[in-house]
């Protein structure tokens, strides 16, 4: 249990953020409201940490040599005419 509560400037300097993305997406973001005062604690930020976490993709496997995709010298841009 977390007795330790952060108002908005310190939750945006623990976070590396700033107070107005706070303020604009609070909705979205877990908080404790006391009265008036918006408050975070601990668990919050934590919260909001992991809501931010992005995970990399694993990469695609390479394309088997009978695929019917197009060789790089098949591309060009539309419209595109060799002269010469």
């Amino acid at each position: 249990m977390s007795l330790q509560n952060y108002d908005l400037q310190e939750t945006a300097e623990l976070l590396r953020c700033r107070v107005s993305y706070l303020e604009e997406n609070l909705r979205f973001l877990p908080h404790q409201k006391h009265g008036r005062s918006v408050a975070f604690d601990e668990d919050d930020i934590a919260e909001i940490k992991a809501m931010a976490r992005v995970r990399p993709v694993a990469r695609p496997t390479a394309a088997p040599a009978t695929s019917s995709a197009p060789s790089i010298r098949q591309i060009r841009p539309k419209g595109a005419r060799r002269t010469g």
